[in-house]
């Protein structure tokens, strides 16, 4: 774990949610908590390839939240922690035709909706090869909150020529660039952009935290919304498993890791 005696600088992984990151989890068994978060930290991974696990909640707000303070050199049996490189990583919505759910994306370039540009150092060209799952590469867009609506997909597609759309990566992409750490961005497609989620499941999933008594009234008052979960959630089971997977390989095959920035 342990790269300098007076640092350690360990690989981080960012998820929003749990449901993202616990498939990750089982292939990188939790070696021990990082006291003192601002949300779920954990050290996870065989010794020779420790990555610190962050659920940080959905959103910019959280990400910003749990990045004020990995950014700040946080100790850990008082020895400082600065990551080698930090990776945004979970699901995403297609804005483009071709994208199906369990899609995996390397960013090639985050975009916020405003227009501010972030390049994506990490991992870099790849080794040839076979990668599994299949990598694709792309631009991906980050706004505040999700997006459902199909024609609204497709305007924001062209507009910012983005394939994918999540709510948190220009936040890390622009708070690495400020504190001069290597950025990557790996995201899975969990919707494409085709099929509409209703305006009242948008609102119930667009908290900090999916809350599940929220989408239990919502489905009561509104049962037409059950199909759109139960898809939603095969959807996603199966884009965390392959998300799990392209990341396991690339934090492996991208090995060793540099100090470079």
């Amino acid at each position: 774990m342990t790269s300098d005696p007076l640092q350690f600088d360990d690989p981080c992984v960012l998820f929003a949610l749990r449901r993202e990151s616990a498939p990750f989890v089982r292939l990188f068994p939790v070696q021990q908590r990082f006291p003192g978060a601002p949300c779920r930290a954990r050290f996870c991974g065989p010794s020779w390839l420790t990555v610190l696990v962050l659920e940080t909640g959905v959103g910019p707000d959280c990400a910003r939240r749990a990045l004020d303070w990995l950014l700040a050199a946080p100790l850990l049996d008082n020895v400082p922690y600065r990551p080698k490189v930090v990776v945004s990583a979970g699901f995403s919505g297609a804005l483009r035709p071709g994208y199906r759910a369990g899609d995996v994306v390397l960013a090639d370039e985050v975009i916020a909706g405003a227009g501010q540009r972030w390049p994506v150092p990490w991992p870099g060209e790849l080794a040839p090869g076979e990668w599994q799952p299949p990598l694709h590469r792309d631009h991906v867009l980050c706004l505040p909150r999700l997006v459902g609506d199909v024609a609204e997909k497709q305007a924001l597609a062209r507009q910012h020529g983005a394939g994918l759309v999540d709510m948190e990566s220009a936040t890390v992409a622009q708070a690495c660039q400020h504190a001069g750490v290597r950025f990557g961005c790996v995201r899975v497609v969990s919707d494409d952009c085709q099929t509409p989620l209703s305006p009242r499941l948008v609102s119930c999933l667009s908290g900090g935290r999916v809350a599940p008594l929220r989408l239990l009234a919502a489905t009561a008052v509104a049962p037409h919304l059950v199909p759109q979960l139960w898809r939603l959630a095969r959807q996603t089971r199966q884009a965390a498993q392959q998300l799990a997977l392209a990341l396991g390989e690339l934090l492996t095959l991208t090995l060793p890791w540099t100090a470079e920035v």
